[in-house]
C-alpha cells in the first residue's frame, strides 16, 4: 500500500536505506539533501519503505502545488526492485486529490506514459567512468583540451577541501547576476547542502589559486551511489581567462576514473552548459519534466492572460 507521509511521519533512517538500496538511488533524495531544499518536504511511500517518492508541496492562496526546488534535478520513485509502468503509475495515482497543479521532473529510470501529464524532455549529461583516464581523455575535445593546456601554463595550484562558504560566496558574485531567480534563501539552501553532505562524508571540494595564490574558482561534488554529482562550481574573470574549471573537471575525472561508475555534469539543458560538458565527452540523457494542471476554470484563465 502507498501512503501519503507527512514530514514529521517519516522515517528518515528507513528513508536512507531505501535510497542506499534503490536501483536509481541518487543524492538529490537523500533525507539530508531534501532537509537543506525544502525542510518541510513530504512523501509517497511503498509499504515499509521498499520505494519512496518525494514531494516538494507548497501552498499558494490556499491551492497547493508540487514543484521542483532549486539545487535538484528530479524526483519520482525510487525502489529496491524494478521500476516498471504500473508501480509508476500507482505513485502518481497516490498523489494526494488536495495537489491542484503538479510540475516537476522524474528519474530516467521511471517509465511514464500517461496521457493526464504534459511532459517535455529535459537533458544531463554523464560520463562513463568504469574506463582508465586515458581512454576518458581521448574524447576530449575542443574548449577542454585548450583550457587545460592554458591551465598548465599558467602555473595554477589545486587546493583541497575549500570551505562550503567560500564557493558560495563564489558563485553568488559570479553568477548571482545571470541568475536573478535565485534568492538569498537559495544560497543559504545551497550552504546547507555542501555542509550536510561534508558532515555524511559525501562531500568533495576543489579550488583553484593563481600564482599569486589568488583564490579564482571553486566547485563542490557530492559521491553518493558510487557516482559524482558535480554540485556547483564557479570561477571569477581570472579563473574563467586561465582555464581553471576546465582543470577542475579534468582533476575529478583523473581521480576518479575506475574508482566510480559516473560523473554527473548535473545538466544540462542550457546549450552553452551542455557545450561545456560534451567538450570533456559527456553523453545526453534524457528525463522529463511533467505537468498537470487541475486549477479552477477562472485560475486557469487568469494565468493564461499574464
Amino acid at each position: 500500500m502507498i501512503q501519503y507521509l507527512q514530514h514529521n511521519s517519516i522515517n528518515k533512517e528507513k528513508w536512507d536505506e531505501c535510497i542506499d538500496k534503490s536501483i536509481n538511488g541518487y543524492a538529490y533524495v537523500y533525507s539530508w539533501y531534501l532537509d537543506a531544499v525544502y525542510k518541510n518536504w513530504s512523501a509517497l511511500v511503498l509499504n515499509d519503505y521498499e520505494a519512496v517518492f518525494p514531494m516538494a508541496l507548497k501552498s499558494k492562496f490556499n491551492i497547493n502545488f508540487l514543484y521542483q526546488p532549486f539545487f535538484t534535478r528530479y524526483f519520482g520513485v525510487f525502489a529496491k526492485t524494478a521500476i516498471h509502468e504500473n508501480m509508476v503509475n500507482d505513485f502518481f495515482d497516490a498523489i494526494p486529490q488536495k495537489i491542484k497543479f503538479i510540475e516537476f521532473n522524474i528519474h530516467e529510470s521511471n517509465p511514464f506514459y500517461r496521457a493526464d501529464y504534459q511532459n517535455k524532455e529535459r537533458f544531463f549529461q554523464l560520463i562513463d567512468l568504469k574506463q582508465t583516464y586515458e581512454n576518458i581523455k581521448k574524447d576530449y575535445k575542443g574548449d577542454a583540451l585548450r583550457n587545460i593546456k592554458k591551465a598548465e601554463k599558467n602555473n595554477l595550484k589545486i587546493i583541497d577541501n575549500v570551505e562550503p562558504e567560500l564557493i558560495v560566496a563564489l558563485f553568488k558574485q559570479n553568477k548571482g547576476k545571470q541568475l536573478k531567480e535565485i534568492l538569498s534563501k537559495d544560497y543559504l539552501s545551497l550552504l546547507e547542502i555542501m555542509n550536510a553532505a561534508n558532515r555524511h562524508q559525501f562531500g568533495t571540494s576543489i579550488g583553484i589559486c593563481n600564482a599569486n595564490n589568488a583564490f579564482i574558482a571553486a566547485a563542490f561534488f557530492i559521491r553518493t551511489n558510487n557516482r559524482i554529482l558535480f554540485l556547483k562550481g564557479s570561477a571569477n574573470a581570472e579563473g574563467k581567462s586561465s582555464g581553471a574549471m576546465y582543470l577542475i573537471i579534468d582533476v575529478m575525472l583523473k581521480t576518479y576514473a575506475q574508482k566510480a561508475e559516473s560523473f554527473d555534469f548535473g545538466g544540462s539543458s542550457i546549450e552553452s552548459i551542455a557545450n561545456f560538458n560534451h567538450n570533456f565527452g559527456g553523453k545526453n540523457y534524457v528525463y522529463l519534466q511533467v505537468k498537470k494542471n487541475n486549477l479552477p476554470y477562472f485560475i486557469k484563465l487568469i494565468s493564461s492572460k499574464k
